[in-house]
């Protein structure tokens, strides 16, 4: 290598990899570390934290409240994944063969995506699902459905499902453009070469549509499962009161534990473990890789050329 070619490798390369060791890499083996300590305070000093080993893991994994929080975040990812999925693909497959007005409705279901997440709760908890005046309220009303008119859908025994269906409500949208933009780049040629061959729509959408956007849609699984991994924002706002054991995920119960937020008195405990909260962190990092591992190994690795 010529000695001024190598000299401009430092030169750039430099900047970035001190910006990865400071911004990266050093949060997260500070983190790592700290999972193995009983941390009073985010602020302690180094010094005053207590070695524990892995009694942070054991603990975390025994704990009622942690596992609670896990299958939720697999119900999540699960059920509204699937309803996502299932949902957006059938919307684009529609818009894309061609439909009445379809500029308008795919703005429509495109627009909950770009309101901020706190704005779309308010709407939800509100005006859709308060049981005095919201819209759920009024269409079984006129449809004598009282008993539905009469269900709380924010109380804890509903605030989960009702929380998944507005974040499935508000998801649908960006994946609704993603497999839209997907399916306008096949070729027209292929539609009729399967049409003539004797295709129905249904055979060309699962013989030719869905195998050519396969990769747009294992880009769309990944994003989708590392925002369930890191489900936060939805799980404290949408709940009456935050760290609500009906709606809490890891990444909630992992503030809890960092910053001592507890207003439910089966939540979580007054006093703060700090070491507790990172080895969350950890598992979740875990969890995140191994997930990203099943999904190469689930979506299939031949390319189709279009």
């Amino acid at each position: 290598m010529k000695k001024g070619l190598r000299r401009m490798y430092v030169v750039f390369l430099t900047p970035v990899v001190f910006a990865f060791v400071v911004a990266y890499l050093y949060p997260v083996l500070r983190t790592i570390q700290m999972s193995f300590f009983k941390v009073s305070d985010i602020s302690a000093a180094r010094n005053t934290w207590e070695f524990v080993g892995l009694f942070n893991y054991q603990d975390l994994f025994s704990r009622q409240l942690f596992q609670v929080s896990a299958r939720n975040m697999f119900l999540i990812f699960l059920v509204g994944g699937a309803l996502v999925f299932l949902i957006s693909i059938f919307f684009a497959w529609v818009l894309h063969k061609g439909m009445l007005m379809g500029n308008f409705w795919r703005n429509v279901i495109y627009l909950p995506t770009v309101i901020t997440p706190v704005a779309m709760i308010t709407v939800w908890t509100q005006y859709v699902y308060n049981n005095r005046y919201g819209l759920l309220k009024s269409i079984f009303d006129a449809l004598g459905l009282e008993y539905l008119s009469n269900i709380p859908w924010t109380s804890t025994q509903y605030a989960f499902w009702s929380m998944v269906i507005a974040f499935v409500f508000c998801s649908i949208g960006g994946n609704l453009l993603v497999y839209m933009a997907a399916m306008k780049k096949i070729p027209d040629d292929l539609y009729e070469a399967a049409f003539i061959d004797g295709a129905t729509d249904g055979k060309a959408f699962f013989h030719v549509t869905l195998p050519l956007i396969m990769d747009n849609i294992k880009t769309q699984v990944t994003f989708w499962v590392i925002g369930c991994i890191g489900f936060f924002l939805w799980s404290r706002v949408f709940s009456v009161v935050p760290s609500d054991p009906t709606t809490i995920t890891p990444a909630s119960y992992m503030y809890d534990q960092i910053f001592g937020t507890s207003i439910s008195t089966n939540a979580v405990a007054g006093n703060t473990n700090v070491g507790m909260g990172a080895a969350i962190g950890v598992v979740l990092c875990i969890v995140t890789v191994l997930a990203l591992a099943l999904i190469n190994a689930i979506f299939p690795k031949e390319k189709y050329e279009i």
